[in-house]
């Protein structure tokens, strides 16, 4: 009774240090679920420190957009200010500068839009009633023509 009784404690011993064994095993051969959490932990971080970038980015582009818009009535408050100093205290009364209507705003927020501009041609274009660049006469003056006769050079002495 003995013998079974050992065998059965060495059965169950050897099942538990071989289920231990097969659970480290398995850890081991399967790192790339915990690579996968990490990665997409890692993802999640850059995304939101990307709209967090993009975040700052658009509210300094607004800020320095208001600032500009202040300068600019600040400037337009300082031309009509002088521009009524020279009318007041100019001689003839007329002065040379203009005031800058108040109101009308600084920066649109629409973007103008730029006239199509065309490709540039990558050949000179050929003008009525002479040949193109392409002709193989091109740049040639007619009159400068070699002629059949011609005259002979004088011997070098």
């Amino acid at each position: 009774m003995q013998d079974i009784s050992s065998l059965i404690v060495v059965a169950i011993t050897c099942l538990l240090l071989g289920a231990a064994i097969g659970y480290f095993i398995l850890g081991r051969t399967k790192p790339g679920q915990q690579n996968r959490a990490a990665l997409e932990k890692q993802f999640n971080d850059m995304q939101q420190q990307q709209q967090d970038y993009q975040q700052q980015v658009s509210s300094h582009f607004d800020r320095t957009g208001e600032l500009l818009n202040e300068l600019a009535e600040s400037y337009r408050s300082v031309h009509n200010h002088i521009v009524d100093g020279a009318q007041n205290l100019h001689s003839s009364g007329i002065s040379p500068l203009q005031a800058i209507p108040e109101g009308r705003p600084v920066l649109d927020s629409k973007p103008v839009e730029a006239a199509p501009v065309a490709p540039p041609l990558d050949y000179a274009p050929k003008q009525p009633g002479k040949k193109g660049a392409l002709h193989e006469e091109f740049g040639m003056d007619s009159e400068k023509k070699p002629s059949d006769n011609p005259e002979p050079t004088p011997p070098l002495v």
